[in-house]
């Protein structure tokens, strides 16, 4: 029974910290000022919506997918976005 419990307890663990809930999505000043213009909003909620695992950098996440990338954090299941770029 306790190898189950174990068990169990890592699978949950894994699910929960590759998963990323946010109930919000907005951009940052940053992104308005300086990456609006390069990469539009209707884009950056495209790519974070068909992204199953972002990658974790410190306390943000980053994607990188069909030649953009994208750094977000979530704060108060708020999902904000810094910086969207192409990448070249």
């Amino acid at each position: 029974m306790e190898k189950t419990k174990d068990l169990y307890s890592k699978y949950y663990y894994i699910i929960v910290v590759k998963m990323v809930y946010f109930t919000e999505i907005k951009p940052t000043d940053h992104y308005l000022a300086e990456h609006k213009k390069d990469v539009p909003w209707y884009k950056v909620v495209e790519i974070i919506f068909s992204t199953k695992n972002p990658r974790k950098r410190e306390d943000k996440f980053e994607i990188e997918k069909d030649g953009y990338y994208i750094l977000f954090e979530i704060k108060d299941n708020v999902l904000f976005v810094i910086n969207a770029k192409k990448v070249k």
